[in-house]
Parts: structure tokens; sequence; C-alpha cells
């Protein structure tokens, strides 16, 4: 399996019942902040850099990542097809029928167009795509729902929140549950949420000025959570307004592709093939960027 033993997928506390994936679990606990987005942004960023890497749409209640990158026309597989009663799916199989975006293979989810699936079904799909793959972009949503996959448990995850008071509550209680999950061995197996590490990074999403609303200040935002925002952005019109014209993603906006380079860069050293790297992924040497302009 590609990568399968990098670090960024798991350590040797959770090699009984931790992940055999390296992959990074992408959450929100607000809905409309831009999270599939910013999941695929990031995997084109990597693959600049040279890395085979794999988008995976997890959000079991929202889905369509294929209609936002704008494939949603392409022929191919998509999540609720598959079928796994053993609980294994030929990597190489699913490979040659997943549709492409932008040269990155993507299992997209679009629930209303297929029945509910066993977690084990999900489960095998993602690991069999962890087969052709060094690193999977996951968009988990708000991480309902995934308790059960043992291809997440042990996986470093970003946080997306919503720079706004409400926002700032959501996600606030969503660390809390994840940093919850932290020494509970597989006692989390029946957990509705998914069994992920808490987040290495935080990325904080202005909200669209309105009414004189700015957002909350990222001081202020860390003080509440108790940890650092590592990077800040502000909505992009031009970027908002491809996906809502069905045109997709054209491009990572430059300012955005500044801001998470440093992010970005962390995550691509973290990746080793075919070798066991110890050091866990983290936000150490990571510095919050400014919101962008």
């Amino acid at each position: 399996m590609a990568g399968g033993d990098a670090g960024i997928g798991r350590n040797d506390s959770e090699a009984e019942y931790g992940s055999a994936v390296t992959g990074l679990v992408f959450l929100s606990a607000s809905g409309g902040v831009g999270l599939t987005t910013m999941t695929a942004l990031m995997a084109k960023q990597l693959r600049n850099m040279a890395l085979s890497c794999a988008l995976v749409d997890l959000d079991l209640d929202g889905g369509g990542m294929d209609v936002l990158v704008g494939i949603e026309g392409a022929p191919g597989m998509r999540l609720g097809r598959i079928r796994a009663p053993l609980g294994w799916v030929d990597p190489q199989a699913l490979r040659e029928e997943l549709p492409v975006w932008d040269g990155i293979p993507l299992l997209s989810n679009d629930p209303w167009s297929a029945p509910p699936q066993g977690w084990w079904d999900v489960d095998a799909a993602v690991s069999a795509v962890a087969g052709f793959a060094d690193l999977l972009l996951i968009d988990a949503g708000r991480g309902q729902g995934l308790g059960n996959l043992r291809s997440l448990k042990g996986l470093p995850s970003l946080l997306m929140v919503d720079m706004t008071v409400l926002g700032l509550a959501r996600a606030k209680t969503l660390l809390h549950a994840l940093n919850g999950h932290r020494g509970a061995g597989d006692r989390g197996q029946d957990s509705q949420l998914v069994s992920c590490r808490p987040p290495m990074a935080l990325i904080g999403m202005m909200p669209t000025q309105h009414r004189g609303s700015h957002g909350v200040d990222p001081e202020q935002a860390e003080e509440f959570l108790g940890r650092s925002v590592d990077v800040v952005l502000k909505p992009q019109p031009k970027l908002s307004a491809s996906v809502l014209d069905g045109r997709g993603l054209e491009r990572v906006p430059r300012a955005y592709a500044r801001a998470l380079q440093p992010l970005v860069e962390r995550i691509a050293g973290m990746v080793v093939v075919g070798e066991r790297k110890e050091e866990p992924v983290s936000s150490r040497g990571l510095t919050r960027s400014e919101a962008v302009k």
C-alpha cells in the first residue's frame, strides 16, 4: 500500500487498531465555511509538490465534491455505489474507475443518488484509495457518522473555523470532543464522531462582510479556543462565483496559496513513502498567517 507506513498516518502505539492509511481528515463544526473547497485546493497544492494525492468525500450528509470541482458529468465510480461485503475493494480496479480532477483521483459522495451503505463499505473504499495514493485528503464534514471507520482512526486532522461568535462556539465543542478521544483506545469504536487525532492546525475563515461585521479578531479567537489559529483567510468572491456558476475550482487564489504554503510544506515534509517516520504531525513550527488582503 503506497505510503501505508508513513508517520503522518499512524504510529506504534496505534499499530493494533490504528489506521494503515496515510491521510489528513478535514473537519469543520460549521456548514458553509468552505471545507470542501479547502480540501480540494490543498490537494492541488500538494500535487504541485510531486505528491500523489487523492480526494475522498466522506461528508455523508452533504457530499457533492464532484459538483463543486466541476466534474459532476464525468463518468466513474461514486462512493454510494461501492459494496464490499467482505470488507475489501481492489485498489487498482477502483483507481481505474474513479473520475479524475486536474490529475487527482476523486472518490465523491452523492448521497442523493444511492441508498445508505454499511460502514464496512465506506471503510473498504477508503483503504482501497490509499492503495494507490501517497496521501489522502478526506473531507469529513462535521465528522459525524464516521466513528466505526478504522481507516480514519489515528489520522491527523485539520479544522476549519468559522470566525464568528457562533462558529467559534461550535469549533470549541468539536475540539473538546476530539480531545476526548485521546487515550480512549478502542472504546470509541461505536462513537458517531470520527476517531482521528486532535487538529494539527486550525484554518480560520472570516465571514463575508455584512452590515459592518468583520468577524472575530484572531487573537480573541485564540484566547477563546485555547490554541493558535494557524492561518486566517478571507472569502474570495471570484472563487465563490466560479463554484456557484458551475465552473468548478479553476485555480488556487494567489492569496490562499501564499497563506497556506507553510502548512502545505509541513504536510508534504511528513509524507515519506515506504519509510516509518516517528515525528507526529503538529503545528510546531507554524506561525499564524495574517488574514489575507
